[in-house]
């Protein structure tokens, strides 16, 4: 296999001294984003929770420097498959040992996130001054589309949003807010139970006692259970929450008393508008269509229609074993006037307002998966058969998110963070941009002094000349270019 250093290219004339060293365009040098990654790893002693949680290495490439490549590749046009085919990839390293690393099935990706993210939310939680906010765990899913009949896993299901099968995984994700940052905490790639849906291999070799066991094993574990654990796995790690909001998909009654008596959290959930659940209100048993029917609606524009007080329903083997005091609050559905949205909570002193504002803080966990998948290379960076690399990438891309994140909170001015990460790429291909124009015009004049034997005022004459010829916003870049082409 061809041997990728950082040595640079002989492409350039054996006469010229010109390299990218001496005209400053080293990499950590020009890209703030880059120091800003940077930053962020010795901020958060990010090398020591990897090696922390089994990423080490004896001799070598430190993995500092591995994961820090992986880690920038967000900001790279081009995957390490291109880099390599259009002999851009100048690394000390070899691809082999990125994909040695991706699949070291002795690193824990799970605890890794999770550990990092408490480290990140206990810093984050320092800066809220408001004493009244609450601190949210937000469960849901997303899709993660792969077609590989190779790779691990990859399973059949159906998408809710495209309506139709696909095959792939889902990422069951837990995340934390306090209502303006949203910090990834827990995930798990899902796969289904059922082997006639599984279209990629089934690895029947691995220990189920070892770390590789554990996560196929949870991988096939239905997504309520797995909320639930996700949730005492958060309290247990000192998280800082006592609520956790989430959708009509995990709005069970077991789940719910679980979630209240293991995790000891609040639980406040958007229900299904269909008539299969049952609830105790005025000793009868009526279903939410019922229970909004017959009740007296508030009038005009008001933010929540109704407010009930009724008791959620644990059954087993058709039996109630257990009532929960819950509290129903119905509000118009802004899509369509003439529906209706359910939100259950299971504080029932809590004010209808405060209840409507808590369940709104989910839609940061949509926001997390949309910035993700637009801007982070959710799960695009390799396309590795492996399970562990699939399980490591999605970590990385969370942990992409937490930069993105920090930053977006100490920022002065209020921005999302697609728009700070945009700022970011931007900022980097306009730095490279101009580094290479400086590069040309160093290039130039070189050129005219050694074959022409001009003189270094007489090649300033002819650049000046040139550039005054240009439009204005050419002008502006090749007078930085001209600059940092004389700086060198």
């Amino acid at each position: 296999m061809k041997n990728h250093n950082t040595k640079p290219s002989n492409s350039q004339p054996a006469n010229s001294n010109v390299t990218s060293k001496n005209i400053g365009i080293d990499a950590h040098d020009m890209k703030e984003c880059i120091d800003a990654s940077s930053r962020f790893m010795g901020r958060f002693n990010v090398v020591k929770l990897l090696g922390e949680c089994g990423a080490y290495k004896e001799k070598g490439v430190p993995i500092r420097v591995i994961f820090l490549y992986i880690f920038n590749l967000m900001f790279s046009p081009m995957s390490m498959y291109y880099q390599i085919k259009m002999d851009t990839f100048h690394e000390d390293f070899s691809k082999n040992t990125v994909y040695r690393f991706l699949e070291n099935i002795h690193m824990n990706w799970h605890l890794f996130l999770l550990r990092l993210s408490s480290v990140v939310i206990r810093y984050v939680a320092g800066l809220t001054e408001d004493s009244d906010n609450r601190y949210a765990l937000l469960v849901d899913d997303t899709p993660l589309p792969k077609c590989g009949r190779t790779m691990e896993l990859v399973s059949k299901y159906f998408n809710h949003v495209t309506m139709g099968y696909e095959y792939g995984y889902r990422v069951l994700t837990l995340a934390w807010t306090d209502g303006v940052t949203t910090i990834p905490v827990r995930y798990s790639l899902l796969a289904s139970s059922y082997d006639e849906k599984v279209r990629g291999k089934i690895r029947e070799d691995i220990d189920g006692r070892s770390l590789g066991g554990r996560i196929r094993k949870m991988a096939r574990t239905s997504m309520n259970d797995l909320t639930v654990k996700f949730a005492c796995d958060a309290v247990k790690a000192g998280i800082p929450a006592n609520i956790i909001a989430f959708d009509s998909w995990f709005a069970v009654p077991h789940t719910i008393s679980r979630l209240m008596k293991e995790a000891k959290l609040t639980v406040i959930a958007r229900l299904k508008t269909n008539s299969k659940q049952y609830y105790e209100f005025d000793g009868r048993m009526m279903n939410i269509k019922t229970i909004y029917t017959i009740c007296s609606k508030r009038r005009g524009k008001a933010k929540w229609k109704l407010s009930v007080n009724v008791n959620l329903l644990v059954k087993e083997k058709n039996k109630i074993i257990e009532r929960i005091p819950v509290k129903l609050v119905y509000l118009p559905n802004r899509a369509n006037t003439k529906e209706w949205i359910c939100i259950l909570s299971t504080d029932t002193g809590m004010a209808e307002c405060e209840i409507i504002r808590q369940y709104g803080k989910r839609w940061n966990i949509e926001v997390l998966f949309k910035c993700s998948k637009q801007f982070l290379k959710f799960g695009k960076d390799f396309q590795s058969p492996s399970f562990e690399a699939q399980n490591a990438q999605t970590a990385i891309a969370f942990t992409r998110y937490m930069l993105i994140a920090v930053e977006q909170r100490e920022s002065e001015d209020y921005r999302s963070c697609g728009e700070l990460f945009m700022l970011f790429y931007k900022e980097l291909q306009d730095i490279t941009f101009i580094k290479s124009l400086a590069l040309v015009v160093s290039l130039f004049k070189e050129g005219m002094m050694k074959l022409l034997g001009v003189s270094t005022e007489q090649v300033q004459v002819v650049v000046d000349y040139v550039v005054a010829a240009l439009p204005g916003y050419l002008q502006r870049v090749l007078s930085v270019a001209n600059g940092l082409a004389q700086a060198a």
